[in-house]
Formats: structure tokens, sequence, C-alpha cells
């Protein structure tokens, strides 16, 4: 009998598929303002905001290699 806390379901797959696309493009949006926010804040130049949004990226790739290999060790467990 399977393991009823099995994490083989494709739903729940997919559910962390989307839900890293989710956080790609809520730590993307959080860099732009952050950035946005500093470049009027201290006065700075306007490239702050390209520097907060690839920062953001960065950071969103992070997370998401991050939550797959959290992912991955529990599947071989």
């Amino acid at each position: 009998m399977k393991n009823p806390k099995s994490q083989d379901s494709p739903w729940l797959i997919a559910l962390y598929i989307s839900g890293g696309g989710g956080l790609l493009a809520v730590y993307i949006v959080t860099g732009f303002f952050a950035g946005r926010w500093l470049a009027e804040w201290l006065d700075g130049p306007r490239y702050w905001l390209a520097i907060g949004t690839v920062l953001g990226l960065f950071t969103g790739i992070l997370n998401i290699a991050l939550l797959i290999k959290k992912f991955l060790g529990a599947q071989s467990e």
C-alpha cells in the first residue's frame, strides 16, 4: 500500500512549479519597487531600477533553486 503522505502526485508537482513562477515574479516586482524607492529617496540615478530588478531576479532564482533542492530531497526519501 502506498504511503498517504507520498509526494508522487502530479498536482503537487504542478503546484510547486507554478509556485516557483509566482515567487520569481514577486521577487522581480519587489526588486523593481525597492530600486525605484532608493532612486527617489537618495535622489540617485534611474538605472537603480534596473539594478533592483536584476537583484530581485537573482534572489528569486536562488529561492527557486533552494525550493527545488528541498523538493527533490523530499522525493528521494
